[in-house]
């Protein structure tokens, strides 16, 4: 069977063939035989269906087969159907007169500016998505028959329509296909044709897609020509899901190239979907759905704005886990804790605040500050490019590099010397130079983290304009400076193997160390000259340097470069009582992952368990055998140093 009148399928067969569309229900989806009178259709059938419900008539058609012999059997056949999505009924596919638009040369042209670069959408790969539907697109039926929308601008005479117009419940009206509109921008006083004035507006109202379309400029003041129409149309970037690439975006290119003669925005960014940790859509249904609400009430706002950016990858979806989140209100906490440091040390100080940024200006600093600035300079560089790009997730990761790692971690705790004259003699400029170099910070991170930001800003000074009106920083280019950060990073390297050592060899925290290093002689100059910062962040209580000389023996070694590190050990802890201990935690650890190995090799574990649950497993598994493999280097270095003795 072909019916044109209700399969959309059908539909497309009857228009390549000339067919009749043929309608056999009514509004309330009862059996209509006007169609069949009209066609001088007559007999005792029509009769029998006229008017009934279409399960019913549904259920005579299957009982007169069966009557006259025609039925073979009844058999139960899945299918998919369309259903209401408020009250579940089954939506019957039904012809009614509607609005359309021929959209296709207007598709044409949003399709050029897209072309042409005009227009960019990113990521580049949606390009085909958009391209395909428009390639593809068909007439656009713009009459929705809801309450809420924009009327159709469309009238009828009740004199000169009155065939067409068939009264409905209440005071609603039914038109029929042959009713001849009156069409404009204003409510028409009369009939052209007839001059009566009894006229009623077309009862649809437009396609909530078409009214958003006009968005970009009837929010501006469209028609008439407003200075905010002039001012920010177009606009520079629209941001938006893939979700509405074609509803959305593509009509806004075609509505404003077709009453702005300009393109509504330069740049369409698609951003992520947020799915569960698990990559799964999140529904009601599945009930794996994180409300945003209960998510910043928990954590807070800038750290469940920061976790999106951080993990929006240009082209992929977010699975977003809690603990995730959870980390980063861990760096808010660190921005308030460091901007607490630096607020105290400006506390009572009569240089406490200042006008400008004269100090980072300025070229005389010790190595931390120089390096600092190097650093806060390529982190403005860096995160500009990721902005302008749109890798959010780039520009979230820099700051936290560079604010966490990098401020906070090595940078205050080396301002720390030059705070309490140790290094330097001029404490108050350290002060300003800290507070200079935070406000930085705090202006990279307003974007992401408007709440926090504009909290710390406001409490470095009661007269402070808002955060969010400041100039977003810009490096000069003379602040980088590639040989303070060669510099920089050696000194680091070797207080991090200094750290690794005494942590390896369970040194106590507080224990002072004495360190031994042999290298060249320009790179042991550097170090003895920065023995306050060995001190501070790495519990060197003496040092030497030597060029030449026989090795320590009995010591733990590193090597940095070209630098090697001797930490002689054996008057800071017992290495007999050491290597017990250690051999005793092997063996621990060692029983813990047999039992995960058992486990996982048993398989029915692994037929039955959930895949998180086998792969938490295995997790566990590698850490252990980490662990055991740490704790064994640590004996083989004991071992080592007692051979040494002997």
């Amino acid at each position: 069977k072909i019916t044109p009148g209700h399969d959309f399928n059908d539909f497309e067969i009857g228009e390549r063939f000339g067919l009749d569309k043929i309608s056999i229900f009514d509004a309330d989806a009862r059996v209509d035989a006007a169609a069949f009178l009209a066609r001088g259709e007559s007999g005792e059938w029509i009769e029998r269906y006229r008017g009934k419900d279409r399960f019913d008539a549904r259920k005579l058609i299957v009982a007169e087969l069966k009557e006259n012999g025609f039925l073979e059997k009844t058999a139960i056949h899945k299918l998919a159907v369309g259903r209401c999505y408020r009250c579940q009924t089954v939506i019957e596919p039904y012809l009614t007169p509607q609005w359309f638009v021929d959209i296709k040369p207007l598709a044409e042209l949003a399709m050029k500016v897209v072309h042409d670069g005009k227009i960019q959408i990113i990521p580049e790969g949606w390009s085909n998505s958009y391209f395909a539907w428009m390639e593809n697109i068909k007439d656009w039926c713009i009459s929705r028959q809801i309450w809420w929308g924009h009327q159709i601008p469309a009238w009828y005479c009740k004199r000169c329509d009155a065939a067409n117009l068939i009264a409905g419940p209440g005071s609603d009206y039914l038109l029929t296909k042959d009713a001849m509109p009156i069409v404009g921008r204003q409510a028409p006083q009369q009939c052209p044709k007839c001059d009566g004035t009894e006229l009623i507006q077309d009862p649809d109202v437009l396609d909530t897609w078409f009214s958003s379309g006009l968005w970009p400029f009837s929010t501006l003041g469209w028609p008439d020509s407003t200075d905010d129409l002039k001012t920010f149309y177009p606009t520079s970037t629209l941001v938006t899901g893939f979700d509405i690439l074609f509803f959305w975006v593509a009509r806004m290119i075609m509505m404003g190239l077709k009453f702005m003669g300009e393109v509504p925005f330069r740049d369409v960014y698609i951003h992520a979907l947020v799915r569960d940790e698990q990559g799964q859509k999140m529904s009601k249904s599945k009930g794996n759905v994180i409300d945003p609400l209960d998510v910043m009430n928990q954590y807070g706002t800038d750290a469940f704005r920061f976790t999106l950016a951080a993990m929006a990858a240009m082209g992929r979806d977010i699975k977003l886990a809690e603990d995730r989140i959870a980390g980063y209100q861990n760096f808010v906490n660190k921005l308030w804790n460091a901007s607490r440091f630096v607020q105290m040390n400006l506390s009572g100080a009569s240089d406490a605040r200042h006008d400008g940024y004269d100090v980072l200006f300025d070229n005389n600093f010790e190595l931390a500050d120089r390096w600092i600035r190097s650093r806060l300079a390529s982190t403005i560089v860096e995160a500009r490019k990721a902005i302008e790009a749109y890798r959010f997730n780039d520009y979230a990761n820099v700051l936290y590099q560079f604010t966490w790692h990098e401020f906070c971690d090595w940078y205050i705790e080396m301002s720390k010397l030059a705070l309490n004259g140790t290094v330097g003699d001029d404490p108050a400029k350290s002060r300003k130079f800290l507070s200079e170099l935070l406000d930085q910070i705090l202006l990279l991170l307003h974007p992401i983290m408007p709440f926090v930001t504009e909290e710390i800003w406001q409490a470095f000074g009661d007269t402070r304009k808002s955060i969010m009106v400041q100039k977003y920083p810009t490096a000069p280019s003379n602040w980088i400076d590639a040989g303070t950060e060669t510099k920089m990073a050696f000194l680091m390297g070797v207080v991090r193997a200094i750290r690794n050592l005494r942590t390896e060899m369970n040194c106590p925290p507080g224990k002072e160390v004495k360190v031994i290093c042999y290298g060249q002689s320009a790179d042991l100059s550097f170090l003895s000259e920065l023995r306050p910062y060995l001190r501070a962040l790495a519990r060197v209580g003496s040092a030497e340097f030597l060029s030449s000389g026989e090795r320590p023996r009995g010591a733990a070694t590193s090597v940095v470069g070209a630098t090697e590190i001797y930490l002689p050990l054996d008057d800071l802890i017992n290495l007999d009582e050491e290597q017990a201990r250690l051999a005793k935690e092997v063996g621990k650890v060692e029983q813990e992952l047999v039992r995960v190995q058992k486990k996982l090799g048993n398989g029915d574990f692994l037929s039955k368990a959930k895949e998180e649950v086998v792969e938490k497993e295995r997790e566990k598994a590698s850490q252990f055998e980490e662990k055991i493999r740490t704790l064994r280097s640590s004996l083989e270095k004991i071992r080592e140093i007692q051979a040494g003795r002997s």
